[in-house]
């Protein structure tokens, strides 16, 4: 069984067009970024980040102890695929999506995920997970490093200023708002450290298909991405 790679910036998609994806084909679906997410919301319930609070800030640093317990923490990582859908498990603590989408977790998830112990010890639970056929993986580096050997990749964006929008009314908040706005400013500080970091830093890889969805609906990723994938495969 295949499996098909989704990459691309924060709020592009990826997560919303891999459900549909994978449905459309009877696979699994996993949005790595939730594994980075999972070992954040765990370091924090657990006080792993306690010496490091104004990482919560914008403005403190990773220590080099609080470093060591967050990578023990991704090696307690895995990925249970039942039922066509993914529950992420840490040290035996399965996390809801819910529980992941806390202001404290999306401010500290970037200094957590550019560790590179904690992006290798993730990196080979998305690689298995990948390596189990019939997957659809979404994430930042799923098809230049994770797994690279995917037949069928895809990378989605959009503008910033799209996608912070997108994100503020999904989230109930209105055009203009500053919630908007703060977005807006999020995504673009999440954009400069995906793409700058030394580590698996965010770019399409070379045979991966761009979609650009600044003017598209949901529906017309979906469909493009389908589409392509059963002309150039034998995926009913």
């Amino acid at each position: 069984m295949t499996q098909i790679a989704i990459d691309g910036p924060a709020s592009s998609g990826k997560s919303s067009v891999g459900v549909r994806v994978a449905a459309s084909f009877g696979y699994g679906f996993l949005d790595t970024g939730l594994l980075y997410r999972a070992v954040t919301r765990a370091a924090l319930d657990g006080g792993v980040l306690g010496a490091t609070g104004a990482l919560l800030e914008g403005t403190g640093t990773i220590s080099a102890g609080d470093a060591e317990k967050l990578v023990q923490l991704a090696h307690l990582a895995d990925v249970d695929l039942e039922s066509g859908s993914a529950t992420i498990v840490v040290d035996g603590r399965p996390f809801e999506a819910s529980e992941l989408e806390g202001g404290d977790v999306e401010r500290a998830v970037a200094a957590i995920a550019a560790i590179p112990e904690v992006r290798a010890a993730l990196r080979s639970v998305q690689r298995e997970t990948a390596m189990r056929g019939g997957v659809v993986l979404a994430g930042r580096d799923i098809g230049t490093v994770v797994y690279p050997e995917a037949l069928h990749k895809f990378f989605l964006d959009a503008s910033a200023e799209t996608r912070a929008l997108r994100r503020a009314i999904q989230r109930g908040f209105a055009e203009g708002s500053e919630e908007h706005q703060e977005a807006l400013r999020s995504l673009i500080a999440r954009d400069r450290e995906d793409r700058g970091r030394a580590v698996a830093p965010l770019r399409a890889a070379d045979d991966a298909l761009l979609i650009v969805t600044d003017s598209l609906t949901l529906d017309d990723v979906v469909d493009q991405i389908v589409q392509r994938v059963r002309s150039s495969s034998h995926v009913a």
